[in-house]
């Protein structure tokens, strides 16, 4: 009679190997999948925190900025970078100009909650996003005209200066990635302050080449 052999204890060493290759190869996929999911879906948030921000410079007749603000702290004791918008409080009501607070130019309404009217919910960026870039991103009071000044004053006093408003056009922002992700630009009409999204490694950048996906 014959008898079918067994597997010897290399054959199955190298089989429970192979299959443990496969496996950590399946979870690393696997968690690329997520991250980059999670990226995306913090790109297009951030956009719509862009368009909201205007939204209620517009109907408000105040200024709002968006912030990117690291180190906060989170409640599982870690710290995180995390963006939001926050309309911003004027000292005198009936003069734009006198909007945001002079104490509240250089200062997030984290830091100084007096300075805001309203926030927006809060966008905890991932941890291979740098939207560095973003920040201070201002809308103009009724306007939703776009600015990005060096500090978060959102032309505080320049209002009427057209030369340094067209100075202040923030043009495309990056948001970049540590994690190989193709960078993605927030686009920014400077007049109306409408906000575009551009994925660099999308079919209309590669039709439309733009400079700072290249750099």
């Amino acid at each position: 009679m014959r008898h079918e052999r067994g597997m010897t204890l290399i054959e199955l060493s190298v089989t429970i190997a192979i299959a443990g290759v496969l496996i950590t190869l399946a979870l690393v996929n696997f968690q690329d999948s997520i991250s980059r999911q999670r990226e995306n879906e913090a790109v297009r948030e951030l956009w719509s925190f862009a368009l909201r921000a205007r939204q209620r410079a517009v109907a408000t007749n105040q200024p709002v900025r968006l912030v990117v603000e690291a180190g906060v702290p989170m409640q599982d004791g870690t710290q995180r970078t995390v963006a939001r918008w926050e309309r911003l409080t004027c000292d005198n009501a009936w003069n734009n100009d006198s909007c945001p607070r002079a104490a509240c130019v250089n200062t997030t309404c984290r830091a100084t909650p007096a300075c805001c009217d309203e926030v927006g919910p809060e966008l905890v960026l991932p941890r291979t996003m740098n939207a560095a870039a973003v920040h201070g991103l201002c809308y103009l009071p009724g306007t939703g005209r776009a600015a990005r000044p060096g500090n978060l004053g959102c032309m505080q006093g320049l209002l009427g200066d057209t030369a340094a408003l067209n100075a202040a056009a923030p043009g495309n922002l990056r948001v970049d990635f540590t994690s190989g992700r193709a960078r993605s630009l927030l686009m920014v009409e400077p007049v109306t302050g409408l906000v575009n999204l551009l994925d660099c490694d999308s079919q209309e950048a590669v039709a439309r080449p733009v400079a700072e996906c290249a750099n």
